[in-house]
């Protein structure tokens, strides 16, 4: 009896003594993952859970593989890193022909660190600290996550596969993951307008647009029309074409995965002497008529010329100004042939020509550019 008794004890103190051990599950840390330095030892985690890393020595770099079985967005996310380590990650695809297995699809990036996921796949995420030079035996949290796609236009990044649309019509979209530009084009069969309006806007992003003419065979395929700027935003259009709306944050730094919805309209010309933006285009006039002309879009200025044959004053006035502060301005060629303004009037004003026979450039517009409306007015020029 007292032998059995003996190996009893012996069993229980051999259980209690391995029980009592360090375990890292039971004190709620992570397995260990290594070695998994290089993307061929790549550990496999399940999308959505969460687990325990750290960067134990210097230059240490941990990579996780997960699976993606449809299109929409991956996401790393890390939460009670130490101070003093800069985590980023890198996401990757895995290349058994190239010399260098890791096809990186990203740079470093901060976390949260979002990608957009076109098709099923095994995808990579390598993790360190950005510039391997500290470590830290203190246990921080990663999660890898899935967000199935919520944009019916998706892909649509750049010229190539954007999605055409109609004038009048609401479409959906968002500005989903940080840096995404949604692209569509429309077809435009003569001149005039091309505005942009939006509604329901998630107020993390500021929702802007550009607008852009597309032709692969150029040396630089895409010509920047007007550049970005929070929408409502309008262009003008003096020939008939294709051309690129380009959704995007007004700073390519913000995202919102919350859907709003916007729309493109066509405004007809309704501006005879459109196009006069420039001294090319400039309409000339004699000093002495009467024009109905729009100051549309927002920033608009129109040129008229005046070439007099004697010194005077050019006397400016006009009516149903509405909300525009009309303002008008004189400019000459300088000795590069370009625009240099004189002086700035309000109108009713009027300008002293001191040189005949010189070619002035007289520009209507909106005082501040604050102010524009498709809505005719009328200017009336007096020499």
């Amino acid at each position: 009896m007292k032998k059995i008794n003996l190996v009893l004890g012996v069993l229980v103190f051999l259980f209690v003594a391995c029980g009592s051990g360090s375990d890292s599950k039971s004190e709620g840390k992570a397995e260990s993952h290594e070695p998994n330095n290089t993307i061929e030892e790549a550990t496999a985690v399940e999308i959505g859970n969460e687990f325990g890393l750290k960067i134990d020595e210097s230059g240490d770099v941990d990579w996780y593989k997960v699976e993606v079985k449809e299109q929409g967005y991956l996401q790393a996310l890390a939460k009670g890193v130490p101070e003093d380590l800069d985590i980023q990650v890198r996401f990757a695809k895995y290349d058994e022909w190239g010399d260098e297995k890791e096809d990186f699809i990203t740079s470093f990036e901060e976390m949260p660190a979002t990608i957009q996921i076109l098709e099923e796949g095994t995808y990579y995420v390598m993790v360190a600290e950005r510039w391997g030079e500290k470590s830290s035996d203190e246990e921080f949290t990663l999660k890898i996550d899935f967000i199935k796609e919520i944009d019916s236009y998706e892909p649509n990044s750049d010229a190539l596969l954007a999605q055409e649309i109609e004038f009048g019509k609401e479409y959906k979209s968002a500005i989903f993951p940080a840096k995404d530009e949604d692209w569509f084009k429309v077809s435009v069969e003569e001149q005039g307008y091309i505005e942009v309006k939006s509604k329901d806007v998630d107020e993390e992003i500021e929702l802007s647009v550009y607008f852009a003419q597309f032709d692969e065979y150029n040396e630089e395929p895409v010509e920047v029309l007007k550049s970005i700027a929070v929408i409502p935003q309008t262009i003008a259009v003096t020939e008939p074409g294709e051309y690129y709306v380009v959704l995007a944050d007004r700073w390519g730094g913000k995202m919102s995965k919350n859907i709003f919805t916007w729309l493109v309209n066509f405004i007809p010309e309704m501006d005879e002497y459109e196009p006069n933006n420039n001294e090319t285009n400039a309409k000339e006039i004699t000093g002495n008529e009467t024009v109905n002309m729009a100051i549309f879009p927002l920033g608009d200025i129109d040129l008229f010329k005046f070439s007099p044959s004697a010194a005077g004053t050019l006397i400016i006035e006009g009516k149903n100004f509405g909300n525009i502060e009309v303002a008008g301005t004189i400019f000459v060629l300088d000795e590069d042939n370009e625009l240099d303004d004189i002086e700035t009037i309000d109108i009713p004003g009027k300008f002293e020509i001191e040189e005949a026979g010189k070619n002035y450039y007289i520009g209507i517009k909106d005082r501040w550019d604050g102010n524009a409306s498709p809505d005719m007015i009328e200017i009336v020029f007096s020499y």
